[in-house]
């Protein structure tokens, strides 16, 4: 118990110095030019300081606890197991189950449905049904259905590829081998800014949903100081959550998730019974446009809403059963997510657009306040209200949770495959409950210093937050709808043929979807990704230069490839060229009036036309690449 107690010290120290340092410098930097005396009279500079001096404290004491990790005991497992790049058996050969024999530690389909529904219920339900109403008015259910039909597409075609080699870390590690490691990068960089910011987002959220009950936490303007604070805390816990035992975390993930969804259906069968009050200050209904419903989809949180389906994806290595009962447990849990939150998300639109038709309500009136007024039978809904707000907190953690448990697979796969640096999945000695040894706590620590350096830096914008975790999981989508056309030789017979056409499909309204967003949402998340990739190559670059510090930094010098004739580059500058051309269309497209039908409907052809050239250009690297490298293929 006592070394429990301090462990969790340490790193509630280093949480804390983190924050306290990101905080101070993020004020002091609003300071124009101070002179050494003037930052000595700032309590910024101290906060900043002191924040620094505690960071430094406890790496020291989380350094020179640790020592070498125990024998693992038959039966227990430490981390998940990253496969190596299989091969096709020989002819004549049966083929192997190398799934390993001990299945009792796998994820049972409970545990795999919590993970997929669990990541897509979170803060989307909540925040994009009033901001989609408010775009859309009465046709917000043709914004639900437009990505509804994208998200479904985009999952058939992960999920039937992702299950032929079923591979912990498989959305990098497919592209890896289709691409090569360049590429690789791009997408790492996606996923982990993505998968890192999506708790910050989530806490944000659930801050805004207890805002109802505290004014004091945010205005009219976001989160206010306190809100901030209280975020930054809620992060913190989410992210320290998934180091408690994984069965715990797992079954706790399950039961959040259960509730998250009969809230909702509660919700509706009680709104859709109830009669609304009036309210006053109706606001004025927005008109259906098909402008309107493609920008709606990244600007008003819809895709927001349904990302999230892809977490067993990332841990199908983990799954309990052979690989038939693999296979079924997955699509059972991605399908029916995607499926089943459209129906709940077209459900309570369509009884939140009833409410507010009948209360006159302005626009983004909460369900709240609108459940607050409403009667049933003549009785108020006050139990009704409770369990809204409840939800409004309970359903954006239990989705950070997910994404958490989720990044922290992935970076241990990219740690292994020296993507990144190698110490992030060597198992140290852990006085964690319920280890022995443990190779995440270090993950989750760098995971929790990203997200808070983003929610610092955007004052805990939901949208904000919203955007930068939506536009580069799209990034991701669109390659892995690329590398099944690449790999297309390893579908087998019937329906499945037919993927490659849904690919295609799916990358180009992808690039339309994109197109259509805000500019500056647009380039935020563009730049992001691009900030994120230049780290990941110029750092082992940096090492292997013998840069005094980084030392610790052992990643493979990827980088180097661009300076010889490597056949991993052609992929990665045709995927780097696509995003710029992507960036550079969006900026054109912010400039066009909407009133303007020709230049509007003539961009769009010239989007379709470069993607559609980027992903014949794409499939031809990366069978060249295929070529040069003799990859045989990922069947196990």
């Amino acid at each position: 118990m006592r070394h429990t107690l301090n462990a969790i010290v340490r790193m509630s120290l280093c949480a804390a110095g983190f924050v306290m340092s990101i905080y101070g410098s993020v004020q002091l930097n609003a300071l124009k030019s101070p002179s050494f005396r003037e930052l000595l009279h700032e309590s910024a500079f101290w906060v900043a300081a002191i924040g620094g001096l505690m960071t430094a404290i406890a790496f020291e004491a989380m350094r020179r606890a640790q020592v070498p990790a125990p024998a693992a005991q038959p039966g227990e497992t430490t981390a998940p197991v990253v496969a190596a790049k299989p091969v096709e058996p020989a002819p004549g050969e049966p083929e192997k189950d190398e799934r390993p024999v001990e299945n009792g530690d796998k994820l049972s389909l409970v545990e795999v449905v919590g993970l997929a529904a669990g990541g897509v219920i979170g803060s989307g339900w909540l925040l994009a049904v009033p901001t989609l109403h408010e775009s859309l008015g009465e046709a917000a259910l043709l914004g639900w259905a437009a990505g509804g039909v994208l998200m479904l597409t985009i999952a058939v075609v992960m999920v039937e590829f992702g299950l032929i080699s079923q591979r912990t870390g498989g959305l990098l590690f497919h592209p890896h081998d289709a691409f090569g490691p360049l590429v690789v990068i791009i997408l790492a960089a996606s996923l982990w800014i993505s998968y890192a910011i999506n708790p910050a987002a989530q806490a944000a959220a659930a801050v805004n949903g207890l805002a109802e009950v505290l004014p004091a936490l945010a205005d009219e303007g976001g989160l206010t100081r306190v809100g901030s604070t209280l975020a930054v805390l809620v992060t913190a816990g989410i992210i320290a959550f998934v180091l408690l035992p994984r069965r715990l975390v797992l079954r706790t993930n399950a039961a959040l998730t259960l509730l998250k969804i009969a809230i909702p259906v509660i919700f509706v069968v009680c709104l859709a019974l109830a009669v609304p009050a009036p309210l006053t200050g109706q606001g004025p209904a927005a008109g259906p446009t098909s402008t309107g419903v493609l920008s709606a989809l990244i600007t008003s949180g819809v895709i927001y809403a349904y990302i999230g389906f892809q977490a067993p994806l990332d841990v199908t290595g983990e799954v309990r059963g052979g690989r038939r009962e693999v296979a079924k447990r997955v699509r059972w849990a991605v399908y029916g997510t995607v499926v089943g939150s459209f129906l709940l998300y077209s459900a309570l639109q369509l009884v939140y657009a009833e409410h507010m038709a009948g209360s006159g309500a302005e626009h983004g009136t909460s369900y709240a306040r609108l459940t607050d007024t409403a009667t049933l039978a003549g009785a108020p809904l006050d139990w009704l209200v409770v369990l809204v707000r409840l939800a409004a907190i309970l359903a954006p953690i239990g989705s950070g949770i997910v994404f958490t448990y989720a990044l922290s697979r992935e970076v241990y796969a990219l740690s292994a495959e020296r993507y990144v640096p190698s110490g992030l999945h060597e198992p140290r000695a852990s006085r964690l409950p319920g280890r022995t040894s443990d190779s995440f706590w270090l993950i989750l620590l760098v995971n929790l210093v990203l997200a808070l350096v983003v929610l610092v830096a955007v004052g805990g914008d939901w949208q904000t937050l919203a955007v930068l975790n939506t536009i580069p999981i799209l990034i991701l989508y669109a390659v892995t709808c690329v590398v099944l056309a690449v790999r297309s030789e390893l579908l087998g017979t019937g329906l499945q043929q037919l993927l490659p056409f849904a690919a295609y499909a799916a990358f180009v309204v992808i690039a339309l979807v994109v197109n259509e967003s805000a500019w500056d949402r647009v380039w935020k998340g563009v730049a992001v990704i691009a900030w994120g990739s230049l780290v990941l190559l110029v750092l082992p670059w940096l090492h292997h230069l013998r840069i005094p510090g980084l030392g610790w930094y052992d990643a493979k010098n990827h980088g180097a490839r661009l300076f010889s004739r490597d056949p991993a580059n052609r992929p990665f500058l045709v995927l780097a060229l696509y995003l710029v051309a992507l960036t550079l269309l969006s900026a054109v497209r912010h400039r066009i009036d909407d009133d303007s039908v020709w230049s509007v409907w003539s961009l769009r052809a010239l989007v379709m036309i470069v993607a559609s050239g980027a992903f014949v250009l794409l499939v031809g690297a990366g069978r060249r690449y295929l070529r040069l490298t003799r990859l045989t293929s990922t069947r196990p």
